[in-house]
């Protein structure tokens, strides 16, 4: 048993992790470029597959009981897509909004000649 679970498995959580997950959370709990919640949820989740106490990891990561308690509940509902903040590639700060961006995927993914927009615009060899 370890260190952290012997001190705080009396108010745990428990959640079922199969190995597959658990080899997943763990790289993406180790990977510095994933958003910090990302990081802190995959912890949360691992932890409490072990019997550790929510508070005492509420604690550890500087929130809410409730907090992470809401974090388990949507990883029993949902799996691995709870951990995924979705803010992930920063965009949340994203200049133009979601539907913004898919309105200009599907103009940049027609012909140029359907677009209304100048062929010349789209040659390649001016755009290196």
């Amino acid at each position: 048993m370890d260190f952290l679970c012997r001190f705080g498995c009396v108010r745990g959580m428990q959640v079922e992790v199969i190995p597959e997950e658990t080899a997943v959370l763990i790289r993406w709990k180790k990977r510095s470029d994933n958003h910090v919640l990302v990081r802190m949820k995959a912890e949360a989740v691992l932890y409490a597959s072990r019997g550790v106490d929510v508070g005492i990891f509420a604690e550890l990561v500087e929130r809410t009981e409730r907090a992470v308690q809401e974090w388990l509940a949507e990883w029993q509902a949902t799996r691995m897509c709870s951990v995924l903040t979705g803010h992930a590639g920063n965009q949340n700060a994203a200049k133009l909004t979601r539907t913004r961006k898919e309105e200009l995927k599907a103009i940049l993914a027609r012909p140029p000649s359907r677009t209304g927009i100048r062929a010349e615009f789209w040659d390649v060899p001016a755009l290196r």
